[in-house]
């Protein structure tokens, strides 16, 4: 009786190291040409080289390849923890500062404008790239206000608000043209912040 071998079977090809980081670039490419109203899949596939079976084994749905592009424009922020509310809200305000500076940035802006069209995609815009980063400056100020830096009574939602949209300010393309930046007015910035936020006579945390 002769024994038959087993059947080495051949390896898959291998997967494609680089291609998350080039469709993300083509994402954001695409968007920047065509906002999201003229975002097309093949043009994003095409850009970054890979076949379109390549982008749903990854992102499935449209929203979803959409908004991983336009993380990457803002960055992901978290809390730092550092003990102290100057030390902080220093590492949040360049942390967003850096990301809002940028050219890619306007990108991301020019989508905001559309995105009311897209209630769905709103809605994710909005839990990622602007709950986000909110929970966390509340989180940041949530910390100072059990060290007792805060006084008494503040709305740390408000401040929240107030520390992230003056940010945004500062960086828009009118703010630029009159001479304004985000990272040039930081020092005025954090002074009147904190000395509205600080709490009379209390702890400064280790600064």
């Amino acid at each position: 009786m002769t024994s038959t071998s087993p059947v080495t079977a051949k390896p898959g090809r291998p997967r494609d190291a680089g291609a998350d980081d080039r469709i993300l670039r083509a994402v954001v490419d695409e968007l920047a040409e065509a906002g999201i109203v003229g975002f097309r899949i093949n043009s994003v596939a095409a850009r970054a080289k890979v076949a379109k079976r390549t982008l749903y084994t990854r992102w499935t749905e449209r929203n979803d390849l959409i908004l991983a592009g336009l993380n990457t424009l803002g960055g992901h922020v978290r809390a730092p923890h550092t003990g102290s509310l100057e030390n902080d809200l220093r590492i949040l305000y360049d942390g967003t500062a850096n990301a809002f500076d940028g050219p890619q940035w306007l990108i991301a802006v020019r989508c905001s404008l559309e995105l009311p069209d897209y209630p769905e995609l709103y809605a994710l815009f909005q839990r990622d790239c602007i709950d986000q980063p909110l929970a966390v400056v509340e989180d940041v100020l949530f910390d100072a206000h059990r060290r007792g830096e805060l006084r008494p009574g503040l709305d740390r939602s408000v401040a929240a608000e107030a520390f992230a949209h003056s940010i945004t300010g500062f960086s828009t393309h009118i703010a630029r043209l009159r001479g304004v930046s985000a990272l040039g007015v930081r020092e005025q910035f954090l002074d009147l912040f904190l000395h509205g936020l600080r709490a009379e006579g209390g702890a400064a945390g280790t600064g």
